[in-house]
């Protein structure tokens, strides 16, 4: 098959990586950059921290570390990234944000950092808020849209996306290109996939996760209906 992979680097580059390994044709244009804030140190320690993406912790990581005492991410790549910082993590088996919730668990009375990017959702936030812990978000990168030259939609049999910000740009431009609304779309989360009524896309898949195993698993499935 020939996979468009739309999402930001440097994750664009390990997936396009493990799909060629298994075969696939791919092309790996993405539709989002990624680009690190000024931020401010928080002035007090936290009893927890909690990476949403392998990007807040190349932008603030490696700052931010030391202030949590335990550290949480929200899925395999983003704690490898924290290992490569030598910061030991848990991880959650449903890669977001209702997983992290439930790995929490009891936050009453307990400190918690959010380290996001800009503009992304608010609701492990208030969640977590409304059970008891206080809370603080820091973003420390932003995304932008990318324009992908020379996309040609006939020669594409699949899309994957990161994000619901990365399903809407993707669609933008596969439109503008003149593609199907009948394409496979692979997204990772239940949450992702409802994004497609209002973006114009009737074939989309759930792979439940992001990272290159669970988007292999999809295509594997894709390819048996």
């Amino acid at each position: 098959m020939r996979i468009w992979v739309t999402r930001s680097e440097p994750g664009a580059t390990t997936l396009a990586d493990a799909l060629a390994t298994q075969g696939h044709s791919v092309l790996k244009a993405p539709v989002i950059a990624i680009r690190g804030l000024e931020f401010i140190l928080p002035a007090q320690r936290f009893e927890l921290g909690v990476f949403l993406s392998v990007h807040g912790v190349q932008h603030g990581g490696a700052s931010l570390v030391g202030l949590v005492d335990q550290a949480f991410a929200i899925g395999i790549q983003t704690q490898r990234a924290l290992e490569r910082l030598g910061v030991a993590s848990r991880t959650p088996s449903q890669a977001d944000s209702e997983g992290l919730v439930n790995a929490l668990g009891d936050v009453a009375d307990r400190t918690v950092l959010i380290v996001s990017g800009r503009g992304g959702r608010d609701a492990l936030q208030s969640e977590l808020a409304s059970r008891g812990a206080a809370v603080e978000r820091l973003d420390v990168y932003e995304r932008a849209p990318l324009t992908p030259a020379g996309l040609v939609t006939g020669s594409i049999d699949a899309i994957v996306v990161s994000s619901g910000d990365g399903f809407e740009y993707a669609v933008q431009v596969w439109f503008a290109a003149g593609g199907s609304m009948d394409v496979p779309v692979l997204v990772p989360s239940s949450r992702v996939a409802a994004f497609a009524p209002k973006l114009g896309m009737r074939n989309v898949h759930d792979c439940r996760g992001a990272d290159s195993d669970a988007v292999l698993e999809g295509l594997r499935q894709l390819a048996e209906e």
